[in-house]
């Protein structure tokens, strides 16, 4: 028999899906900025933003779950889904709806268009999780990198948390196919002032390195339990101590 057609919710996805055709994928964050620059629901809530090898995905679960806890409305960011696109934005646990994809994703490829911005499947997807979590007035937005750190569509942010999860050879092609070079993409989420959670299998040192080298005025690991003045610097924070404001 005949296929029945496609729901606008179904047409807007494969739309999406189809866009990487026409839009080569290329690690760089021109096109969310621009888009974000359009945009008519900024983002500016405070953000945990989450890289790392392996574990990223279930820190973003956990931390999320625990701002929920705490009575927080909570925006949540992942990739890749597993059964259904809507999975990758959620508030509360609650998946973005088929309506709100309906309504949303339309008008970002309109704005693409308009504006002449050439963006990619992640780009989009990113975008549209922003501009959710701003429509449902989150409180908070925990959000998990897609590829690597300093070129990926997500850190167009400046979080009020970044966490490296772990580090290892992955995707070597793109990020490098050392340790060291892999390290210094993830780095690239690390911004000047905002404290930075890592995990134990994360060459600390190599980060030190970086952050030294970018402040140009070295850097000293936090002691945990103890209160130090806010300074233009970032501290890195294992993930064995807390992290005291």
């Amino acid at each position: 028999g005949r296929r029945a057609p496609l729901s606008a919710y179904e047409a807007a996805v494969r739309k999406l899906y189809q866009v990487n055709m026409w839009n080569p994928v290329k690690l760089g964050l021109e096109n969310v900025e621009r888009l974000c620059g359009l945009s008519p629901r900024p983002l500016s809530v405070p953000i945990v933003h989450i890289a790392g090898t392996n574990g990223k995905g279930s820190v973003a679960w956990k931390i999320s779950h625990g701002m929920r806890a705490a009575g927080y409305k909570t925006g949540l960011f992942v990739s890749p889904h597993v059964s259904s696109f809507r999975e990758r934005m959620q508030v509360d646990g609650q998946l973005i709806s088929e309506s709100s994809v309906e309504t949303l994703l339309p008008k970002l490829f309109a704005l693409c268009e308009e504006h002449g911005v050439p963006a990619t499947f992640f780009e989009l997807t990113t975008v549209l999780a922003f501009w959710h979590f701003a429509e449902q007035r989150a409180d908070v937005v925990v959000l998990e990198c897609g590829l690597g750190g300093r070129l990926d569509a997500t850190n167009v942010v400046t979080p009020s948390l970044s966490v490296i999860t772990s580090i290892g050879l992955e995707h070597t092609r793109i990020l490098g196919d050392t340790i060291e070079a892999i390290a210094l993409e993830k780095a690239g989420i690390m911004k000047a002032g905002v404290p930075v959670l890592v995990g134990p299998n994360v060459p600390h040192d190599v980060l030190r390195v970086i952050l030294c080298g970018r402040s140009g005025s070295g850097c000293r690991r936090a002691t945990p339990g103890r209160r130090r003045r806010r300074r233009r610097h970032t501290h890195l924070h294992p993930s064995t101590s807390w992290i005291r404001h």
